[in-house]
């Protein structure tokens, strides 16, 4: 049995294939709507948090050092530190008198809970950076089926409007999918530097915490 001329397949499948355009274009758009959202998002990361990232770890790690336990948290809060840096230290500070075990396992968390929260910033963007050019390759694909119809046909015109769609939808899926993957890489530089941080101070802390507990013994 010949599947093409016997069955009604071929014609299903470019039923479905033509019915996913507009579906695809939807997506397309959607996906540049949210790609400029990051964009303008991390411009307002660039205003409000790293700009405002002053810290010198030698001078703040001696801060700690030289402070007496009750002092750690005011010396963080005064710091140049991001919000959930001081969060997450100001945390632990304030529960110094825990027996280590506990207290280590609430820094971890600490960290954990600031790590996650940047974990979910890039995922956004890392999504788009690999479906863009997916999304871009069908809404490529689609149209050219009946463009290649309307060549056997000679109708030209036809055909210009199926390659104006495919061109249009790998384009837009490309500068989504790149836009995207230059934001991702910058904010993991960003947030790499943030976590390195939060967990060398956080170490200082515990330090000071374990000193604590020999001035108490």
């Amino acid at each position: 049995m010949n599947l093409y001329n016997d069955t009604y397949l071929p014609d299903i499948l470019n039923i479905i294939a033509q019915g996913l355009l507009v579906p695809t274009m939807a997506v397309i758009v959607l996906l540049l709507l949210v790609t400029l959202f990051f964009v303008g998002q991390i411009i307002v990361e660039v205003v409000t948090e790293r700009r405002h990232f002053h810290q010198n770890m030698p001078e703040i790690i001696n801060a700690i050092h030289d402070a007496a336990p009750e002092d750690v948290t005011e010396v963080v809060a005064s710091s140049g530190l991001l919000k959930s840096q001081k969060e997450a230290l100001t945390t632990v500070a304030t529960n110094m008198s825990l027996p280590e075990d506990p207290l280590f396992a609430m820094a971890q968390t600490q960290i954990a809970g600031v790590e996650k929260h940047y974990q979910r910033r890039v995922a956004f963007s890392d999504v788009i950076s690999k479906i863009g050019p997916m999304l871009g390759l069908m809404g490529t694909l689609i149209p050219l089926g009946p463009g290649i119809v309307a060549l056997g046909q000679g109708n030209t015109v036809q055909l210009s409007a199926s390659l104006g769609i495919a061109f249009d939808a790998t384009v837009c899926g490309l500068v989504c999918a790149v836009t995207a993957l230059v934001i991702s890489k910058i904010r993991t530089g960003w947030y790499d530097e943030y976590i390195g941080t939060l967990e060398a101070l956080m170490t200082c802390v515990l330090d000071k915490a374990k000193e604590l507990g020999r001035k108490a013994a």
